[in-house]
């Protein structure tokens, strides 16, 4: 058994790497705690149909979507196949009484990672299948989506799991969703370094990253009713106390983590947020 003496260096390791981990998100905390002025540096584009305003990104997905009213998160009790998935999404849209265009976001799961290459292949069926439904508005993309491998129990092809649409309802009138967001972009940060500090790293990164998204849609941490989280390695310490000096109040309502990769090989951790209005599980 090791002595006191022994683990205290390990320990103040430790400290001054949680220590330079909050130092980091300090300023990320003073940010979102400041109304969203710079929410209009890029326009969000009006969905009328639909019912909600999104920010273009890329053909592939939107940014995120801020609701006239608000949203409804639709969790699939058991993983749907695409195809299977994306009718049943049809048929849960047209009992609710809600047209395609009321659809703002998608949350898929892979059987693994995938390679750049192999992933722009997946894309372009789904951006097809979004065509075919008329959901560009001016020509852009308005769904957002969420890619993850799960690192446990993979679907054996690619399947739905959730999916989020407008509904007209009163008093949420920050109700929003968001495509999820990785350590990615230009470049990789902390590329294939694993460990609970470089997963430290990631985790400070994309947590400013989703804060200036946020910040576009003219939302908040403060406005989350749902934050998920999503890596297949640890952090050195609860990645929920990690991130309580971004996180703020919102942590009330809890961190969601989800074993499992982004969708391209060599990301570790996605993270996103959502402001919903009402939450239900479909059965399948």
């Amino acid at each position: 058994m090791k002595s006191h003496t022994e683990v205290k260096p390990a320990m103040d390791t430790m400290s001054r790497a949680r220590r330079g981990f909050l130092h980091a998100l300090a300023g990320l905390a003073a940010a979102s705690a400041v109304p969203a002025l710079r929410a209009q540096t890029i326009p969000l584009i009006a969905n009328a149909e639909g019912g909600y305003r999104f920010l273009p990104v890329n053909p592939v997905f939107a940014g995120g979507a801020v609701a006239e009213q608000g949203f409804v998160h639709a969790v699939f009790f058991s993983w749907l196949p695409f195809d299977a998935g994306l009718h049943a999404v049809e048929r849960h849209l047209r009992a609710a009484g809600r047209p395609i265009r009321a659809l703002a976001g998608l949350e898929l799961r892979l059987p693994r990672q995938l390679t750049a290459d192999e992933f722009a292949a997946f894309n372009a069926p789904y951006v097809e299948r979004l065509m075919r439904w008329g959901m560009p508005v001016d020509g852009l993309n308005p769904v957002c989506r969420t890619n993850v491998a799960p690192a446990d129990e993979a679907p054996a092809e690619p399947s739905v799991h959730a999916f989020s649409y407008c509904i007209p309802v009163e008093g949420f009138p920050r109700s929003y969703v968001m495509s999820g967001m990785t350590e990615g972009g230009a470049s990789i940060v902390a590329h294939g370094d694993t460990s609970a500090e470089g997963m430290r790293r990631k985790l400070a990164h994309v947590a400013g990253v989703v804060s200036r998204r946020l910040d576009q849609l003219g939302v908040g941490w403060r406005d989350a009713s749902h934050i998920d989280l999503y890596s297949a390695h640890g952090f050195g310490a609860p990645p929920a106390q990690l991130l309580e000096p971004v996180l703020g109040t919102a942590l009330r309502r809890g961190l969601r983590w989800h074993h499992g990769r982004p969708p391209v090989v060599g990301l570790e951790l996605e993270l996103e947020a959502r402001g919903l209005a009402r939450e239900l599980v479909v059965p399948v």
